[in-house]
Order: C-alpha cells, then structure tokens, then sequence
C-alpha cells in the first residue's frame, strides 16, 4: 500500500518517526529569575509601524515579484550584514508553474520563491555537525489579498520577532562559543547547538500557499551533508539538523491563545509555558490582564487529524513534519481581529502583547541552547544617596 504522506496517517507515522530520533542526551535547563529577569524585549520604539527598524520595514505590499516584496529581502540580507555579520546566509530558490483558465488565457504561469536562512553555527564544528533551533516565517502576502494590504499580524509581526531574538541571542551564542574552545568543549551533541532563522517565501497564492516551505524542504531533504570522520558524529541531510522547528505566524493581535498541538512536542510546548508562566510570576509581562498565551501546560494535546483547528490546515509547517522535523506550531487557534483586512496595518498590533512573546520566545531560546553557563551577572543595584548632613 502506498502511503500518503498527507494523509493523517503519514503525518502519525512521520511524528513517531520524529520522536525516536530526537537525541535522547538533551539536557534542558531553566534559566535562573536572575537571567530571565534580563532577558530583552522588543521596544516600543522597534515596533513603531513606521520608524521601527524591526517592524516598520515589514510593513509593506510585498506579494511575490513585487518591488516591496525585493524590499524585504533586501532589508533582511542588510540587516544580518550590517547588526549581526557573524551569521551565514543562504538563498533557497525554487519556480513552480500552474495553469488555469483565469491566468492568461491558461497559459503555464511561473511563480518564483525565495527563501532566506541565516544560521548561527558552533565555529569549530563541519558542515552537518551542528543541531539548529530553527525559528521560521513568511514573509510574503498573498497576491489575492485586498489592494494595500500590509498583513502587520499575516506575518510582518512574526518577521519582527524573529530578527528580535537572533539579535538578542547573539552575545550570547558568541560567548558561549568562545568558553567552549577555551575550554575545549564542543563535539558531542548536546554541545554542537546553533540557531537557524527562516523566512519563508510562502502566502503568495493564497493563505494556505505554502509552495516555499515545501521547496525549502524538499531541498534540503535532499542535500546530503558531507561525510565526517568516523570520531565525530553527522547528520544525513540538512532536514535531520532541525533539532526543533518552531514556526511563528498570526502574531500580533491582543489575548492570543496558543494550544499544543502535537504529542511529540508538548513537552516543549510546556517548558516554552513555564518561560511564560514564570515571567508574569516575576511581574515582567506587560499583558497581565490578557490571560495565557499557551494555556495547554497541563491539559491534553489536541488530537483531532492530529491538528487542531484551522490555523495548520495549510501552514508551512507541515511539509517538514511531514518529513519527520520536530515541529511546534506558534500560532494562535484563532485569526487576529484584523488579519486579512486592509485595518491590519500595523497599528492595531497590541505592542503589550508583542513585547510579551519576544521576552518569551528569547526566554525559550536560551534555555533550548543551555544558555546558563553564560549568565550575565545581576545588575548592581543603586545605591541610596545619603544626604552630607546625616553622614557620619
């Protein structure tokens, strides 16, 4: 029997597949009140919807092949250049043609793709030796949106989100690497941890086109990494790297609700909750009055396709899960007020909530990587000033 690999079946069986191949050595450990307390958010000022500099630029028409569409992919290889030139970037290309009475006379219509990946990798370790926590979104709106639509929460939010924790993680990681070697760590693989940042070229059709994930995927199903001596360990392919894929979309709009979707990562799911939980204990969230963001920490997964709801019937996620990526889903099980409408402009982003998730999404973030061997230390505290006439 031939089995479909979209089929709730196919989807099962590459979960499953999923879960044995997860490395068993991963040791993950919470960040200390202290660390958490100093974890960044996102400003009000980088999230102004037209002088931020991480979500003003986003905010744009940018179906695809169109000249804010060029834009953002010229903003993000800039801004990785110019703030964070430790990082490498790759270019995923791909062309896909369909056909149909409406399009040109049923002419074959090309549809260009292009995903940007930016990694952050151990600097000892040889292609195919490092375990990525990916991170991705699309960056596209789709073609049959309404003329001028911005899609702030379809996913120009997501985006912004995304360059908020490379930038805030790469102090970090570039600490954390070099007490490695000067120590001569590394090599193992709880050790060879980097981070992998995806904008995906998706959305373009329609808002279940996700024509560059499935590329994007399929690529590098099929890119064999290079052999490595028989001392060190490798992954087969660059799929197999994805130690987590967590995909960011319909971010933006205020009391989100975030359910756990897949068994193989509700422990995630639950360790990113704890990261929530905890900051609103040690009063950081700005969004008290909303509720939780991910509410599931204790509850049963849900189950029904093994998906739930309409947000993963189409997203991008799905053609890597349905090649045995771990995967965790980042998105709300309903739309924003505004998704799809020309209102979702920008400034009706709830900037409370945004600040929220990038204080948890960098929480998580170093945690997955064991980040706590590069705690910074407490901020000193002030001293009260004495008045000179109550000195001794």
């Amino acid at each position: 029997m031939r089995l479909d690999k979209a089929s709730p079946t196919g989807i099962a069986l590459s979960l499953l597949l999923a879960s044995f191949l997860a490395p068993s050595t991963f040791a993950y450990k919470p960040l200390s009140d202290n660390f958490l307390r100093q974890v960044p958010a996102a400003s009000d000022t980088e999230l102004d919807p037209v002088t931020g500099d991480l979500l003003a630029p986003f905010l744009q028409v940018r179906p695809p092949d169109s000249e804010g569409h060029a834009d953002i992919q010229d903003h993000l290889v800039q801004f990785f250049a110019r703030e964070l030139p430790d990082w490498t970037v790759e270019w995923q290309n791909s062309t896909t043609y369909t056909s149909g009475k409406s399009q040109k006379g049923g002419k074959f219509v090309a549809h260009h793709r292009s995903n940007l990946v930016f990694r952050r990798e151990p600097p000892w370790t040889r292609p195919g030796q490092a375990n990525l926590l990916t991170l991705a979104a699309h960056y596209a709106t789709p073609v049959t949106a309404p003329a001028g639509y911005l899609g702030a929460t379809d996913a120009a939010v997501s985006c912004a989100l995304l360059l908020h924790v490379a930038r805030s993680l790469d102090k970090y990681a570039a600490q954390m690497y070099r007490e490695m070697q000067e120590l001569g760590e590394g090599g193992t693989v709880p050790m060879d941890m980097g981070l992998q940042i995806v904008f995906i070229d998706s959305g373009g059709l329609d808002d279940k086109d996700n024509t560059g994930a499935e590329s994007l995927a399929s690529t590098w199903e099929k890119t064999i990494n290079p052999a490595l001596p028989a001392s060190l360990y490798g992954y087969p392919n660059r799929l197999n790297q994805i130690s987590l894929l967590l995909l960011l979309d319909l971010l933006g709009g205020a009391s989100p609700r975030v359910p756990s979707r897949y068994q193989t990562t509700h422990w995630a799911y639950q360790a990113m909750a704890r990261v929530e939980a905890r900051l609103r204990g040690l009063k950081l969230m700005d969004s008290e009055s909303t509720g939780k963001f991910l509410p599931d920490s204790s509850s049963p997964v849900h189950q029904l396709g093994m998906a739930s709801g309409w947000a993963t019937d189409g997203d991008d996620h799905l053609p890597f899960m349905r090649r045995g990526v771990t995967v965790l889903p980042v998105v709300p099980d309903a739309k924003p007020e505004h998704a799809g409408t020309l209102k979702d402009d920008g400034k009706n982003v709830d900037r409370k909530t945004v600040r929220d998730w990038s204080r948890v999404l960098v929480g998580f973030a170093l945690e997955w990587l064991d980040m706590m061997e590069v705690e910074p230390a407490a901020p000193a505290r002030r001293r009260r000033r004495v008045p000179a006439a109550n000195r001794a």
